[in-house]
């Protein structure tokens, strides 16, 4: 029993919204992240926009995972916590994730060498639109995917 608790801790979270929409809070570890991808895509393959499944899966990991390894803790607890929508919209998906630390995401040149830092270029390739707004005490950042096919 106690070994099951200790897995169940390790994905906490708390989704709500209503048709047309998914809201979480996460504490972010890579096995959350893993598991908010796959519901964002679940939901938007629902919603009839398979085209845009994998896309939305993309987002909703990297702007995750950009908050896990990037952003200042959340409280004195030192836990990373991020809140994200993905939002049915008129002709697609949008994709916002929120996190407390107010520090933007900062461009930076590839370097071919390293794993890091493809993440927002290829977001940004992929999606229609990214958008950074502040949102005290932190940020959001949007991405939004529009269909090509009617849905």
């Amino acid at each position: 029993m106690v070994e099951q608790l200790d897995v169940a801790l390790e994905a906490r979270g708390m989704t709500n919204g209503r048709p047309g929409q998914l809201r979480m809070e996460l504490e972010l570890s890579p096995k959350t992240i893993h598991h908010a991808k796959a519901i964002a895509m679940e939901n938007a393959c629902l919603w009839g926009f398979d085209e845009l499944a994998s896309d939305v899966a993309l987002a909703v990991a990297e702007l995750l995972t950009n908050v896990l390894l990037h952003a200042q803790p959340a409280g004195c607890r030192g836990v990373k916590v991020a809140r994200y929508l993905v939002q049915r919209v008129t002709g697609g998906v949008a994709v916002i994730v929120h996190d407390d630390d107010p520090t933007f995401p900062k461009p930076r040149t590839v370097d071919h060498e390293s794993i890091g830092g493809r993440g927002l270029p290829l977001l940004s390739a992929v999606a229609t639109q990214v958008i950074v707004t502040p949102s005290p005490p932190g940020k959001d950042v949007t991405a939004l995917f529009l269909s090509t096919t009617a849905a």
